[in-house]
């Protein structure tokens, strides 16, 4: 009998192949989309380009950590060494190190020293960038029309709100965006909310808050997110969460700040019962002061009347009338004498304008020559043989054409030769002339 032996295939693999092939079995399994990982940090670091790196121990186990940039700037703070935390993620594998991973999205604190902590660096950061600063306050209406409020619609906190307003101005209209204000998605919900009141133009003055609660309870209110939202409000917003004593980061970069929402209320609108009481108030005075003034002007009258017999009065007029007549004829006489002056100086300037016209100069027989494009002559080099040229004399024009130019000396030649001739001619016998 004749044994067969088989002997397995032998198949070689990669380094990348496995690690590939690893990648994608995790990446296909739902559970490991978004994982939820508690324990303490260590191997902490953050490098230049803002990417998170730490490891996650429990016991004798761990896993490492990766945030990148985008998701580490959103982050409520930042973990240290040896502190208990909660990361939230997607699980991985790192193929550079063939090492499983969380790609993370959150980190929460474990427990309330943890929170106050997260809250007072945020607090600082804010504070480094200005937005707790007095110079970007808005200030609140005096008289808003519509206030827009942000919180729970199931919540006590709006319902306060209305009550109080009903008792103190029930001339403001109240708009609700209803939110979450607690729990998973709430400072999402309530940056959303508020930006979507700012795309109103009828919004007076926002309140934005809650009733009380725990730090768990209130900590949307010191979300990132939520902070920047109020900052960036173009409406003034009071921040109206259920706490007396301690402040949450909506406070410290809301416009204004009340403990309760039933105290936004009172900081955002007035009394009308005061109101009322100034404008009685006002009445009275008015109506005292008008009074007042009448009686005063009653007296006067009567003691002008008493003063004054009904002759004196008569007098007093007619006094009056002839004052009247002597500043009239007084007007009038000093009126005339200056339009009869304006009228001689003006007749006086008119002559004077008129010698100075060049049409005077025109009567007096010279003229003014100009060629066809309208330049004026002022020397005969200026035009050439048969060119035409315009003459303007007092009344009329005279068209002409050039036959022949003299220049300035040639005609003081014949100007010249002009006298001496007329020189040589003899002079008329007048005996002659009588003979004849």
């Amino acid at each position: 009998m004749q044994l067969e032996f088989s002997i397995p295939t032998k198949t070689v693999r990669s380094v990348s192949e496995i690690t590939n092939l690893l990648k994608k079995l995790i990446d296909q399994q739902p559970e490991f989309q978004n994982v939820w990982v508690q324990g303490e940090v260590s191997n902490y670091s953050r490098s230049g380009a803002g990417h998170v790196y730490f490891t996650l121990k429990e016991d004798s186990h761990q896993i490492s950590v990766a945030i990148f940039r985008n998701a580490a700037n959103l982050l409520k703070f930042l973990p240290k060494n040896g502190e208990e935390v909660i990361v939230q993620g997607q699980l991985s594998l790192y193929s550079a190190r063939g090492q499983y991973q969380i790609v993370g999205q959150n980190v929460e604190p474990v427990g309330i020293g943890a929170l106050q902590r997260a809250f007072e660096e945020l607090k600082q950061r804010l504070a480094d960038e200005g937005l707790f600063a007095n110079i970007y306050k808005k200030p609140l209406p005096r008289y808003p029309r519509k206030i827009g409020v942000v919180t729970s619609a199931t919540g006590a906190a709006f319902q306060d709100i209305c009550e109080q307003l009903r008792k103190r101005y029930p001339l403001a209209e109240v708009l609700l965006h209803p939110t979450l204000v607690q729990g998973d998605g709430a400072a999402q919900g309530i940056a959303a909310a508020l930006y979507l009141m700012n795309q109103r133009d009828d919004i007076d003055v926002l309140i934005v808050g809650r009733g009380g609660g725990s730090i768990e309870d209130l900590w949307a209110f010191n979300e990132e997110r939520v902070a920047r939202a109020i900052f960036d409000s173009k409406i003034p917003i009071v921040s109206a969460i259920g706490h007396e004593t301690d402040f949450t980061i909506a406070d410290w970069v809301a416009d204004h700040r009340s403990p309760t929402p039933s105290a936004a209320v009172e900081h955002i609108v007035p009394d009308q019962d005061e109101l009322f009481a100034q404008l009685d108030g006002t009445d009275t005075w008015l109506r005292t002061t008008i009074q007042n003034r009448l009686n005063g002007d009653q007296t006067r009258l009567q003691e002008l009347e008493t003063r004054l017999a009904p002759a004196h009065r008569k007098d007093a007029i007619y006094q009056l009338y002839q004052r009247v007549d002597t500043l009239d004829l007084a007007c009038r006489s000093g009126v005339g004498r200056k339009l009869a002056d304006n009228e001689n100086r003006l007749h006086a300037l008119a002559q004077h304008l008129n010698a100075l016209s060049p049409l005077a100069t025109l009567k007096r027989g010279y003229s003014i020559t100009r060629k066809a494009d309208g330049e004026v002559l002022t020397d005969a080099g200026q035009v050439s043989i048969g060119d035409k040229i315009e003459v303007q004399l007092s009344r009329g024009h005279l068209v002409c054409h050039i036959e022949e130019s003299l220049d300035e000396e040639h005609q003081r030649s014949s100007r010249q030769s002009a006298k001496k001739q007329s020189a040589k001619k003899p002079k008329a016998d007048s005996h002659s002339s009588d003979n004849r």
